[in-house]
């Protein structure tokens, strides 16, 4: 079995590892890895020696990844996952073989979804999550502010959701994308007149709900400032992550007091198997959920696909999302190539 493995900042390695070639126990399936994403957010962090800002990260060496495609091989009688033939998705780090038990979170892929596309299920989550969180309703406004692949896959996800929905980025090619995978409009951070953009879009409203998926202390502020009164920021990003304090009171009383805003950490689904009675959207129900839109074309990202690489070959998707290349959207990793 192939891996990858981060021994330290920059130092990703993909190795052979001994992985069980005999008998399956009674409730465990063997899945063969098609295709893993690149996460441009907690996986470059931990690419960089930054994972400390996320809470509970392993230390090095350790594996890199969590978001896997493959097809189910061969099970055990017990196994009472997908069959033997199904595409799934799994939360599996890069590698290109695995063996799951019953327990474990693997969605079926339905048929008319590429094994690419549904790769970017979890980070299409994300969004999915943030929305949910600050309590969305179909038809309310809803900006994205920083669009890399997080925020590019919640574009299109508010937009099919029912959103009225803005882009927000840095680079002509970000904004271009985003009006690609169904935004209303799409302007850069810097405009001088962005505030007033945003409203004429918004027939003279501010947005009912800011996700923010970008790490500045200058995309916080203006989440803040784009906000309408009493609306709501779902934070996905890294707020000041690689900068110092920032200049400003990030809780500045003009916005808590003076716009009664909402504020609150995203990102998070209830992981618990349970019946739609007790916990309507779980992981597996949001992910089964943009698996479904995609099937039914209701939700279109894999034109967000800038690279597709053999998996020998990922750590140089690594090294330009180091340096912020903005040609970088989404890239995936083909582990059938090798």
């Amino acid at each position: 079995m192939r891996q990858a493995i981060l021994y330290g900042a920059g130092d990703l390695r993909l190795e052979e590892h001994p992985f069980p070639t005999g008998r399956l126990l009674a409730d465990q399936a063997l899945v063969q890895t098609e295709v893993t994403a690149l996460s441009t957010g907690t996986d470059l962090g931990n690419y960089l020696g930054d994972s400390l800002h996320v809470p509970g990260a392993p230390p090095y060496p350790r594996t890199i990844g969590y978001s896997n495609v493959g097809i189910v091989q061969r099970t055990g009688p017990e196994f009472s996952g997908p069959k033997a033939g199904e595409r799934v998705f799994s939360m599996r780090p890069h590698q290109s073989a695995f063996v799951a038990g019953s327990n474990e979170l693997l969605v079926r892929i339905p048929d008319s979804v590429s094994s690419e596309q549904a790769s970017l299920a979890y980070l299409t989550q994300l969004g999915l999550a943030a929305l949910r969180q600050a309590r969305y309703e179909a038809g309310e406004d809803v900006v994205v502010v920083g669009l890399g692949v997080i925020g590019l896959c919640t574009v299109a996800l508010a937009r099919a959701m029912g959103a009225h929905v803005i882009g927000i980025g840095n680079a002509p090619v970000r904004a271009s994308a985003a009006l690609k995978v169904g935004a209303h409009a799409a302007y850069d951070s810097s405009d001088r007149e962005l505030a007033d953009r945003v409203q004429a879009e918004f027939r003279g409203s501010s947005a009912d709900i800011v996700v923010l998926t970008a790490n500045t202390w200058e995309s916080w502020r203006l989440s803040m400032e784009l906000v309408r009164y009493a609306g709501r920021v779902s934070v996905l990003g890294f707020p000041g992550r690689a900068q110092g304090a920032p200049e400003f009171n990030p809780l500045d009383p003009a916005w808590l007091y003076g716009k009664q805003l909402t504020i609150l950490g995203a990102g998070w689904s209830p992981q618990i198997e349970c019946s739609p009675a007790d916990i309507r959207f779980n992981l597996r129900r949001n992910l089964e959920y943009i698996l479904k839109l995609m099937a039914t074309r209701q939700l279109s990202i894999e034109p967000l696909i800038s690279h597709r690489l053999p998996a020998r070959r990922m750590v140089e998707a690594y090294e330009l999302a180091k340096q912020h290349s903005k040609g970088l959207v989404a890239a995936i990793f083909d582990w059938r190539q090798e």
